[in-house]
């Protein structure tokens, strides 16, 4: 399995973000920042001399993604955009396959293929409409619209420079805003706040807004409000759990489990896209069933996981509630994308 320079970058810590790219540091983060930031500079300067014409498909593309190195929540609202408009057309997904070894443009099969081709999110993403995994979007795209798409969702493509995009929506995390607010890789953005709000048509702020979000934005553009919350988590109600992921920010989903008042013994975090080895996971089974406990994870992980220990754990969904879910359609059909 190949891993980006970002990956390796994370691996170095216990969960998906380092603690100095968080809003508050302490002195020794705040030396490790002032090291990082010329590279911070240096990737600041290639994002943005890297730049194509953007090409058009000839039918609705709809991006969605964030400034953040993941954990915003942006695969879980692709899913919930999915699902809220493939009723009326015929949707298909866009997605880079991160850490997958395809280059495509090919369409997942989850039958055939496995994360270590496509990807975990493409996997997860193809159980709710038609994925591409593609390194180049527009090619990926293309392929979607020749095979019959209606509309195209983008996923993970704010920095993208070769498809055009008729409305890009930003994900927001309101527990973590947007860190320290720096540049990769002294903190989490990819580009700068006011470059990333400046492109983007609509905000999906993630759970409650615990960092003034909304004062940063200085542009006037839509804000639409996202509750997730885990769900069919009746199982493991009264019962002592341990639970375990690797995401962008394996804490959210602790927060998740906490907020259900669970009983939590202990929880795991590993880095985002962790492939998980039969030996790590026959370790965490045997922790549980030592300490009588309920084994837990994430849809996510669960792709990254070998299928005969999949029925040892139990994987919780997370379901999503827009506050505002009339008015976002009513959006959509102004902006003629459904």
């Amino acid at each position: 399995m190949k891993f980006t320079l970002l990956q390796k970058f994370l691996i170095l810590f216990k969960s998906g973000y380092p603690n100095f790219w968080k809003k508050n540091n302490n002195i020794f983060g705040k030396i490790i920042i002032i090291f990082l930031l010329p590279l911070s500079f240096l990737y600041l300067i290639i994002s943005k001399v890297i730049k194509k014409n953007k090409k058009k498909v000839g039918i609705p593309v709809i991006c969605v993604g964030n400034i953040n190195a993941g954990g915003s929540g942006k695969t879980p609202f692709v899913i919930y955009l999915t699902n809220l408009l493939k009723k009326k057309i015929n949707i298909h997904i866009v997605t880079r396959g991160y850490l997958g070894k395809l280059n495509g443009p090919i369409k997942v099969d989850k039958n055939k293929h496995t994360f270590k081709d496509v990807g975990d999110e493409a996997l997860i993403l193809s159980q709710s409409a038609t994925t591409w995994v593609s390194k180049n979007k527009y090619e990926g795209a293309l392929m979607a619209t020749l095979d019959g798409a209606d509309l195209i969702i983008l996923d993970d493509g704010l920095q993208n420079n070769s498809l055009y995009q008729d409305l890009k929506i930003m994900i927001v995390d309101g527990g973590f805003g947007f860190g320290n607010e720096l540049i990769l890789p002294a903190g989490p953005l990819r580009e700068s706040i006011n470059s990333g709000l400046k492109k983007s048509d609509v905000l999906i702020l993630f759970n409650k807004d615990e960092n003034n979000i909304k004062e940063k934005i200085k542009k006037k553009i839509p804000v639409f409000h996202i509750n997730s919350e885990i769900n069919k988590y009746e199982k493991v109600k009264n019962k002592k759990i341990i639970g375990f992921s690797g995401i962008g920010r394996p804490e959210k989903f602790l927060d998740s489990l906490r907020k259900k008042k669970l009983n939590i013994i202990k929880f795991f975090p590993f880095p985002d896209h962790y492939n998980f080895s039969k030996e790590k996971i026959n370790y965490l089974i045997n922790y549980a069933k030592k300490n009588n406990s309920i084994l837990v994870s994430t849809l996510k992980d669960e792709q990254r996981i070998d299928a005969k220990q999949r029925k040892k754990i139990l994987f919780l969904n997370l379901e999503l509630k827009l506050k505002e879910k009339d008015f976002f359609i009513n959006f959509l059909k102004k902006k003629k994308i459904v």
